[in-house]
């Protein structure tokens, strides 16, 4: 959680630098291709990686099946491989950023959506709701339909993938928990 949380501290350092229009169109990539916020941005997208492949080791002491891991996985090579595809470098690493970044976004819904089958409880729903209705507003967001909301779509999107996350390894019932946390920090 704690590598999350830099995510989300160097995500909201951006916007207080930068919440401009562009900025709002172009979603949370916009940081990624500007001086002033690539070093932040890119040092929360690095340390998000990480703990992502952290808790991929976790899914995989607990038992989850290789196609869980692998999707984790996925999306900590996904948050890296944005910042090397900038979209402003021309039509194909633009391209090749989306295409990164919906399988990155696929690959958090599949997870979420195998985590919530674990625990139904009322809150843990409530959050993959969430996750699912900024979903929404970032695709809609994509197809430029002048529909400026696909940062504010991304970072819901992000804030309910990280809350099932934390809500799933933190409140999981699994006995083996609080041994693998101890040996993941």
């Amino acid at each position: 959680m704690v590598t999350q949380s830099i995510f989300f501290g160097a995500l909201l350092w951006c916007w207080w630098q930068s919440h401009s229009l562009a900025a709002r169109t172009d979603g949370i990539s916009y940081y990624g291709v500007h001086a002033n916020t690539l070093p932040v941005i890119g040092v929360g997208f690095l340390i998000a990686s990480a703990g992502l492949w952290r808790a991929s080791t976790y899914f995989a002491q607990v038992g989850e099946g290789r196609w869980l891991v692998r999707a984790l996985q996925t999306v900590a090579v996904s948050l890296v491989s944005l910042l090397v595809t900038p979209y402003t470098g021309g039509t194909f690493l633009n391209w090749a950023h989306m295409t990164l970044g919906v399988v990155g976004a696929l690959a958090q819904l599949v997870i979420a959506m195998s985590l919530v089958r674990r625990d139904r409880r009322p809150l843990t729903v409530s959050i993959f709701v969430i996750q699912l209705v900024a979903g929404g507003v970032a695709a809609a967001a994509l197809p430029d339909w002048h529909f400026p909301f696909l940062l504010q779509g991304e970072a819901g999107y992000e804030l309910g993938f990280a809350l099932v996350l934390w809500r799933w390894i933190f409140l999981s019932p699994d006995p083996r928990r609080e041994q693998l946390l101890t040996s993941l920090t």
